[in-house]
């Protein structure tokens, strides 16, 4: 299916979901990680390890992974690049410490020599615990006021029309009631 048609369905389901918010949440700021980081070479895999073993949501860090990727292209890979600089460069004392860390031998690989890699992971950082708090009282706010004004929406009802996507909802309901 084309995902731009599905997009409002996914939506509907993560509101309707018996979803932690805190997982949403989490879901949310994996998809900041993952959008403000190069995603080329073992600092991807890693963050997509993360994305599998971690209990997140996944459909939320799917969703919110193209709008942090796009913020990140349109210039937030700057500030990344010049926090790294920063890091890795300009402040003498962390020298050590870098050189410490970048030699140690699964570290090495991940690419914390990059200024992109280690600048994106430290803006994300900073920007993960407001942008989690802000996640979960927004899903908590949305499920309240907006739950049923979506259920009951021109959009919801015609999604719910579509034979494939009413398939696939009782296939994934079929698969989790099996897997309990």
């Amino acid at each position: 299916m084309i995902p731009i048609i599905s997009l409002p369905s996914r939506i509907i389901k993560l509101l309707e979901a018996n979803v932690a918010p805190s997982e949403v949440a989490a879901g949310i700021c994996l998809g900041l990680f993952m959008g403000f980081t190069p995603l080329n070479g073992p600092m991807a895999i890693l963050l997509f390890i993360c994305f599998l073993v971690f209990k997140v949501n996944r459909l939320s860090a799917m969703l919110s992974l193209p709008f942090f990727k796009l913020l990140y292209v349109l210039g937030l890979s700057g500030l990344a690049d010049m926090v790294g600089g920063l890091l890795l460069i300009d402040i003498q004392p962390l020298t050590f410490f870098w050189k410490v860390v970048t030699g140690l031998p699964v570290i090495a690989y991940l690419g914390l020599n990059n200024t992109l890699i280690t600048g994106g992971l430290v803006v994300s950082a900073i920007l993960a615990v407001p942008l989690y708090f802000a996640s979960v009282k927004g899903v908590v706010v949305i499920r309240e006021k907006y739950a049923d004004k979506i259920k009951g929406s021109k959009i919801a009802a015609f999604m719910k029309k579509i034979p494939l996507i009413g398939k696939i909802s009782s296939l994934i309901a079929k698969m989790k009631g099996g897997a309990a």
